[in-house]
């Protein structure tokens, strides 16, 4: 009797070993979503749009900043837009002193000297700084919230005047 049961147990491991072995088929699919809800189906829509982005730092291109280090001017160049000899003048100087951008205006020129709370009080806006500003076909004016020097060619920052604390701020 023990033997028969024996035998009888071996041969279910051995039927249960046959399946096992078998490819078993996936699990029935559910629906997890309710039948009728705008949300879902929306997000769903979105998630499989093909032009859907998942990861957008993959997708986009490298701005100028990142793709190149940005230049700056050794010497800073004020005046004409270019010279006969290539020097371009620099198009965003900024100041130490004030930490404001240098302000150009092409064809003007200071009238006489330009007080410190002038400036500080009427920089950048142009209409409050042409009551100290003449029109000479030309000139280039330029300011800061601190200084301010007018220039008939191009020259650099500083041999036009020494006190002035201006630098290229890139491009």
């Amino acid at each position: 009797m023990l033997d028969e049961e024996m035998d009888e147990f071996l041969k279910s491991l051995e039927e249960d070993e046959e399946e096992s072995s078998k490819p078993q088929k996936p699990p029935p699919k559910r629906k997890t979503k309710p039948v009728n809800d705008p949300l879902t189906d929306d997000i769903d829509s979105i998630l499989n749009d093909p032009d859907f982005e998942t990861d957008r730092r993959k997708t986009e291109k490298p701005t100028k900043l990142q793709q190149y280090p940005p230049k700056k001017c050794s010497v800073v160049y004020i005046g004409k837009k270019e010279s006969t000899i290539g020097q371009i003048s620099c198009p965003n100087i900024r100041c130490m002193k004030c930490d404001c951008g240098v302000v150009c205006f092409e064809d003007f020129d200071w009238d006489g000297n330009i007080e410190y709370l002038f400036l500080r009080n009427n920089y950048p806006d142009f209409d409050r700084l042409k009551s100290k500003l003449k029109s000479v076909k030309g000139t280039f004016a330029y300011a800061c919230q601190c200084n301010s020097v007018s220039v008939q060619k191009q020259s650099s920052v500083n041999s036009v005047k020494n006190s002035l604390k201006w630098f290229c701020g890139s491009h």
